[in-house]
């Protein structure tokens, strides 16, 4: 079984313990140290939250968009990304840094369907197929396995060696055409 992130409307903005993209982090009490790039020392850009209910906390994710592509974003270890990890009480949402683009304006919330399949990609097609609706329709994926595009690379943890834990997988959304 596959755990699907499907896309579902989102037009309100609220803090929340729910996996969503885009707008404002929810965080206790709404404080966050927001962080900043390694590469370029600009506030990096909030890309979505997921829940992690089963240890009653939030990963918020983070990507520098500051000079797309110059602060090697896609590398796991070089700084221009980040997930912080929250406990997913007194939820309130946080106002953004001024400086660089620090929030997307494009919103998704997100349900999580189980679909099977023999790997995402199948999983994917399939709920799609089902649903009658398009494939940008499902946002990602929860755990299981990744859908590499260029060959397995599990990227190995700095500090111990080991291979990362794969969490998620994520599309660019429903309307990629409004992603900035």
């Amino acid at each position: 079984m596959t755990k699907l992130l499907i896309h579902v409307a989102d037009a309100t903005e609220h803090s929340s313990s729910e996996t969503k993209f885009g707008g404002k982090p929810s965080t206790p009490n709404g404080v966050l140290d927001w962080p900043v790039c390694k590469c370029c020392e600009g506030n990096l850009q909030f890309l979505g939250q997921l829940s992690a209910s089963e240890h009653q906390a939030l990963l918020l994710l983070f990507m520098c968009a500051n000079d797309p592509r110059m602060c090697d974003e896609w590398e796991p270890n070089s700084g221009g990304n980040a997930v912080v990890v929250v406990p997913d009480k007194q939820l309130q949402l946080v106002q953004p840094p001024a400086n660089g683009e620090t929030i997307r304006p494009t919103r998704y919330g997100s349900v999580v369907v189980e679909e099977d399949g023999e790997d995402y990609d199948a999983a994917r097609s399939s709920w799609a197929s089902k649903s009658e609706v398009s494939p940008r329709e499902v946002l990602g994926q929860i755990g299981g396995n990744p859908s590499w595009i260029q060959g397995e690379e599990t990227p190995e943890c700095e500090s111990c060696g080991k291979s990362m834990e794969f969490v998620a997988q994520l599309e660019q959304g429903p309307d990629w055409k409004k992603q900035k």
